[in-house]
């Protein structure tokens, strides 16, 4: 205590400026200065107060004989800022390890858990609800076939998702063989007809309203789409007004009393035409793009016209797996979230695609768009899917969903099991099923398995005016350079997503930024990301 107030003493006297006439008593204190540690006392929370010498003092001109002169006390103050901004730094950096840290060990739990609540790119926005009232019967009568039977599992069994309500399913009995159906004739499309001029849209959704407005309201106004069938399997909740009374007057809604992503091809309202698209409910596809895809299948009714490429993976042995076509020039496979298909295929699946495979995907919430395809190769004589022009397949528009797409370990699991069940029981193994050239020519063009050359069509073919300049048109973007291509390309695009840019719906532009927020931007960066690419690398990439 007395020491203390010895320091404080001295630290007063110290800092009183010095009189003209008490020199020596000023050398007389200099060894009384305050120590180190209670010159500590001084330092603000922002920086410390320093003491500078005279030049006199320093010296020793005052006549002293030097160490005098250097104990002198200081003749002025000033104020020095405490060296931070390194510490700072650190801190900065430090948080910032300790969030991405936390994002790493967030999207790893998830990609190494089960799938739950989100849809499925590869699946096609996959219906999810449990069981409920029977549906309302909204233009038709939504009714049940005859001869079906109830089968399901409980929650929490393996193979049910997590988080999701699992339901007794309807599995309608097979109504012919499989060899039955390879005997079947399609209907011929017949010329000067809606069939080789328009075609249906098929829209399967799960409670996704506001994607699948926009894909109404731009589908809509494409001249070649004669109606819009919406599959609707959610019998808790009603479709809104503005969907049932859609103002084109071309949506029609189908009320399915099944939860199964089978009831996207059981047909409830027959469609007006033969060419029907498969699409989901956060797809866009310029109308171009529609009519494009919609001349290469008339071209050949039989296949099935993708726009998503993926294939089967052999590895060194029996077992199939799931793959995508990234480092590869091949491919077995195309998507269902949109595809061209004969009407009488969706028939087709419903009554004659083997029940062990309706059963699975009826199950599993997974892969009708597998079964679709190995179903019409399989028909086929093992031909691969077809694929609309390389342009066409780039021009698609994902409208954005906080219900991202499954992935994981269980994801990719499931799908791998699908795949080698499937081609077995279709007997597509052991050369069952052609594989597809991919890229024919490094172009926009050239796409797929016998891939379509717009300079071969006959006009005299086309009996639509709209189709006819449809392919005067792609004989001229074809001369163009690529960066004119590009940039026509551009302008599609563009055009068919005003609306839903407008209402902040495309991931990554202002208006999504301004409606979701930068956070939702970085996390999408560091999660969805950094995951979908690694699951495309586990995917047998």
């Amino acid at each position: 205590m007395g020491k203390n107030m010895g320091n404080r003493n001295a630290l007063k006297d110290a800092t009183a400026p010095p009189s003209s006439d008490t020199g020596g008593d000023v050398a007389l204190r200099s060894p009384s200065l305050p120590s180190l540690g209670s010159s500590r006392r001084l330092r603000h929370r922002r920086g410390a107060w320093a003491h500078a010498s005279s030049p006199s003092s320093l010296g020793g001109s005052g006549g002293g004989d030097g160490l005098e002169g250097a104990l002198a006390l200081p003749s002025k103050e000033f104020w020095v800022p405490r060296r931070r901004p390194l510490l700072a730094g650190r801190v900065v950096t430090r948080a910032w390890l300790v969030v991405l840290g936390a994002a790493l060990l967030i999207c790893t739990r998830v990609f190494l858990s089960p799938a739950t609540t989100w849809g499925d790119g590869d699946e096609g926005g996959g219906n999810r609800a449990g069981p409920g009232s029977p549906p309302k019967a909204m233009g038709h009568s939504s009714v049940r076939r005859p001869g079906m039977k109830t089968q399901g599992r409980p929650p929490g069994e393996p193979g049910a998702k997590s988080g999701v309500p699992v339901m007794d399913v309807e599995l309608p009995e097979a109504r012919m063989t499989v060899t039955e159906a390879q005997s079947h004739e399609l209907a011929p499309i017949a010329p000067h007809s809606v069939d080789d001029s328009q075609y249906t849209i098929r829209i399967n959704t799960w409670r996704r309203n506001e994607q699948l407005l926009l894909s109404l309201n731009y589908h809509a106004t494409c001249p070649g789409v004669a109606e819009i069938h919406v599959i609707w399997c959610d019998d808790e909740n009603d479709p809104p007004d503005d969907i049932v009374r859609h103002p084109s007057g071309k949506v029609k809604v189908e009320r399915h009393d099944v939860n199964s992503l089978n009831e996207r091809f059981r047909v409830l309202v027959v469609p007006p035409t033969l060419g029907v698209l498969s699409l989901d409910d956060d797809v866009l596809a310029p109308c171009v793009v529609l009519d494009a895809g919609f001349v290469r299948w008339t071209r050949r009714p039989e296949r099935m016209v993708g726009f998503d490429a993926r294939r089967h993976v052999e590895d060194n042995g029996p077992t199939w797996k799931y793959g995508t076509t990234i480092r590869t020039n091949w491919y077995t496979i195309s998507l269902t979230r949109a595809a061209f298909l004969h009407r009488d295929y969706l028939n087709l699946y419903t009554d004659a695609l083997p029940r062990e495979i309706y059963a699975y995907v009826a199950r599993n919430f997974q892969c009708e768009d597998v079964a679709m395809s190995f179903f019409v190769s399989h028909l086929t004589g093992g031909k691969p899917p077809l694929l609309a022009d390389r342009w066409a397949a780039k021009s698609l528009v994902q409208l954005y969903s906080e219900r991202r797409i499954s992935w994981g370990s269980s994801h990719q699991s499931a799908r791998d099991k699908c795949v080698d069940d499937f081609a077995t029981t279709l007997g597509l193994k052991n050369g069952g099923l052609q594989k597809g050239i991919l890229r024919h020519e490094e172009d926009l063009f050239q796409w797929g398995d016998d891939p379509e050359n717009w300079d071969d069509i006959d006009p005299l073919e086309m009996h639509d005016g709209r189709l006819l300049e449809l392919a005067m048109e792609m004989r001229e973007l074809r001369q163009k350079s690529g960066k004119e291509q590009t940039a026509w390309l551009e302008t599609k695009i563009a055009g068919a997503m005003v609306e839903a840019k407008r209402t902040g719906m495309i991931e990554g532009t202002k208006e999504w930024l301004q409606r979701w927020g930068v956070f939702k931007s970085l996390w999408n960066w560091l999660c969805f990301g950094v995951v979908l690419r690694l699951q495309q690398t586990i995917g047998h990439g």
